[in-house]
């Protein structure tokens, strides 16, 4: 479930060869180790990880205990302005798309006629009626995927319920299981360490199913988890989101 940040290549379990109790994660792209292309190793340890999630998953059950209808407020918003941006996206796709294959068809019935009245060469017309339809077909291949894909956006209503009921099962357990977490997380992108002695951070980034991420007000997502990575080296770990810039105003 853990990934490179920076070169999206999953990250590797080891066991240190020294010390066998620490267990860790690294890119499974890093140049020096796997002559990769990653430039950076992104070292963490596994119980590190394992403690970020759990605080985390304790900060939102927290929430949904006490405020409910906060908790699925917010959830509700970043949801419709997710699922409003992604739709839009798509219908545009489609809608791109469509006026493409109806501008192929026009095409090749004014080829075929060009064809027929001498126009064009037999071998022409073959070699770009040939290319029309290929394009063609990965339009239509294009349409259906977006069309699956806004099948699946009018779902998010569902997923959420289905990830609300997921933290209510954490609640319940206060543990971490592989079927819990696979029923709560997507993925976790792990950045590189960034800073020097005692200011050392490192951001990790949890991908939750249906919802994809999810900050917490500010409030109730003040407390991280610091961590000695070794003798005199401690790194702070950030489980938030990098901010992201507003998207642009989609055309009409």
């Amino acid at each position: 479930m853990l990934y490179c940040a920076d070169c999206g290549k999953k990250l590797w379990y080891h066991t240190n060869t020294v010390n066998t109790e620490i267990h860790f994660f690294s890119c499974s792209n890093y140049k020096k180790d796997t002559r990769g292309t990653c430039p950076s190793r992104h070292y963490i340890r596994a119980d590190a990880v394992e403690q970020v999630v759990m605080l985390e998953l304790k900060k939102l059950s927290a929430f949904l205990k006490e405020d409910e209808d906060a908790f699925i407020d917010l959830l509700t918003e970043k949801s419709n302005r997710d699922v409003i941006f992604e739709t839009q996206r798509l219908q545009r796709v489609i809608r791109r798309a469509t006026e493409r294959c109806e501008t192929i068809v026009q095409l090749h019935e004014k080829l075929y006629e060009d064809n027929a009245n001498g126009k064009v060469s037999d071998d022409w017309y073959m070699e770009q009626a040939h290319r029309y339809e290929v394009e063609r077909m990965e339009l239509k291949a294009r349409i259906a995927a977006a069309q699956e894909e806004l099948k699946r956006q009018e779902t998010m209503q569902v997923g959420r319920d289905n990830y609300v009921g997921a933290i209510r099962k954490f609640m319940e357990m206060q543990t971490l299981t592989p079927v819990l977490l696979r029923e709560l997380i997507d993925r976790i992108d792990v950045y590189e360490t960034e800073g020097v002695g005692k200011h050392r951070t490192q951001r990790i980034v949890i991908h939750y199913r249906f919802i994809d991420t999810f900050s917490l007000p500010e409030d109730r997502a003040k407390e991280t988890y610091v961590a000695d990575t070794r003798q005199g080296v401690a790194v702070e770990y950030l489980p938030i989101p990098v901010p992201a810039q507003a998207p642009a105003p989609l055309p009409a």
